[in-house]
């Protein structure tokens, strides 16, 4: 029942709203099968993370979505911040494949 909550959460509160993102910075056309495709992509790399993996997931996404002058003086690259979120989801993917 966790996992199924938690997939449900992940899809809802990160999957959509980076799918778009995602799409919108590569410069791919949004339509809804691509948006629904990739959230699902992301929530199957996700579930039954850490709960320390969905939080660093879930504050990369909301950092990355924040207009660019509410940090302030902080001035971050919205493509590093999409590197680094897509590194963060894919590293333990990575890892136990070649530690196999």
């Amino acid at each position: 029942m966790k996992l199924v909550l938690s997939a449900v959460c992940v899809f809802l509160c990160i999957g959509m709203v980076l799918a778009r993102e995602m799409l919108s910075r590569f410069g791919m056309e949004s339509n809804y099968l691509m948006i629904a495709v990739l959230a699902v992509l992301l929530t199957a790399l996700l579930a039954g993370r850490s709960l320390l993996l969905m939080g660093m997931v879930l504050m990369l996404s909301i950092v990355l979505n924040l207009p660019p002058d509410t940090l302030g003086p902080i001035v971050l690259d919205q493509d590093l911040l999409l590197a680094a979120l897509i590194g963060v989801i894919t590293l333990p993917v990575v890892h136990r494949l070649l530690l196999r």
